[in-house]
């Protein structure tokens, strides 16, 4: 796609792997100190990454609907699919992590 906003694609994808794979962490009954510290690096460094108004804003901008031009929603959809795997992905990573 022309235009394809690649920054913020990567920056929401990376996001989404960080939040997976610190959210596998938390679903494994830390203690208490620890909990605090992994819903902190998810809420606030993992999502600060993510860039979800600069998303919209390129989504919007990617749009016509006067001339037909959805590249908008193509991007929305590959975003959200990579996401979504991305972010299964990650929350393996402490699976993966014990078996080795």
């Amino acid at each position: 796609l022309p235009g394809f906003p690649l920054g913020t694609f990567s920056c929401n994808l990376l996001s989404c792997a960080l939040s997976g794979s610190i959210g596998s962490f938390l679903a494994g009954n830390p203690g208490p100190q620890e909990s605090i510290l992994l819903t902190s690096m998810i809420a606030g460094f993992a999502g600060s990454l993510s860039t979800f108004a600069t998303f919209i804003v390129e989504i919007l901008s990617l749009m016509d609907p006067i001339i037909f031009k959805f590249d908008g929603l193509v991007y929305a959809g590959i975003t959200i699919l990579w996401a979504i795997i991305i972010g299964a992905l990650g929350s393996q990573a402490k699976n993966w992590a014990d078996e080795v």
